[in-house]
């Protein structure tokens, strides 16, 4: 699977999307639209970082 640092990479990674995603949304204040859908891909993310948070514990606890 994935060592320990990796998914530190990817928590990372996932970390500067909501970022971007936060920004995105702030832009489009005024479009319901792409507001909504980059509401959907930030919710999408928050799901990704929570399994992957439960991941990097269970490493924990195996190491």
């Amino acid at each position: 699977m994935f060592t320990k640092e990796e998914l530190l990479v990817i928590k990372d990674a996932v970390k500067i999307a909501d970022k971007e995603y936060i920004r995105l949304i702030d832009m489009h204040k005024n479009n319901k639209n792409n507001m909504v859908a980059y509401n959907k891909k930030q919710k999408k993310l928050w799901r990704l970082e929570n399994k992957l948070n439960k991941i990097l514990d269970e490493k924990l606890y195996e190491e």
